[in-house]
């Protein structure tokens, strides 16, 4: 079912549509933008699903233009509009730092990633969906999207979950513990001195997940234990 948009926009593809929000390519007056619509949920309590809504576009425009004047790349935005849920931003291309796996410029990427982060995270703002494909490469640049996870927060938990979420879709690669220590170089590098406090925090959450993981293997019927 395609989404209603803001007056004035020609839709040209939808670019993706989830659970929470349909993203389209669009024409604006006289040039391309994307526009984000959060979806209404059948579901919910009218009332409370448009609060959600309200607030969650709300919160999502602000963490782009806040990161962007920290110094992260992020795509410009035009418009807001919280009742109808609607955020129209400025089109910035379609290649994703996933499909630059296997190129000789991911490690520099990576780096350029980790650098970008730390700066997110020093200004108080975590991404909540730090994955290569909520990453977009132009002209050089690595830009930043769909906040829709994000908020502003200067907890250590939240930001090591950040990292262990893009570390987590790396893990995948053959040589991904070089690239996970290119990243942390480059966070070290933006971050200063709270990068100490989230590279302790993720190896807590890492033996968190090795610990659940041994668990699970033990109780499953092949395991040798229950939990």
């Amino acid at each position: 079912m395609l989404s209603l948009l803001p007056q004035g926009c020609t839709r040209i593809k939808t670019l993706y549509q989830g659970a929470e929000a349909v993203v389209d390519l669009c024409e604006w007056l006289g040039r391309l933008v994307v526009v984000k619509t959060r979806v209404a949920k059948g579901y919910r309590v009218r009332e409370l699903d448009e609060l959600i809504r309200r607030s969650r576009t709300v919160r999502e425009a602000s963490l782009l233009n806040s990161a962007k004047r920290a110094g992260v790349n992020t795509p410009f935005v035009y418009h807001v509009n919280p009742v109808r849920g609607w955020i129209i931003m400025s089109y910035v291309g379609d290649q994703s730092l996933r499909s630059m796996q296997g190129s000789s410029l991911f490690a520099s990427l990576i780096r350029m990633l980790g650098e970008t982060v730390g700066r997110l995270h020093s200004a108080g703002m975590v991404h909540g969906d730090l994955t290569p494909s909520n990453v977009l490469v132009s002209e050089g640049r690595l830009i930043l999207i769909d906040f829709g996870l994000g908020e502003f927060s200067r907890e250590v938990e939240k930001e090591a979950e950040d990292v262990y979420t893009l570390f987590s879709s790396l893990m995948t690669l053959p040589d991904s513990q070089t690239l996970m220590r290119i990243f942390l170089g480059g966070y070290r590098s933006s971050a200063g001195v709270f990068a100490a406090r989230v590279e302790e925090r993720l190896r807590e959450i890492g033996s968190r997940g090795r610990y659940v993981e041994k668990k699970l293997r033990r109780s499953s019927p092949g395991g040798n234990g229950r939990l």
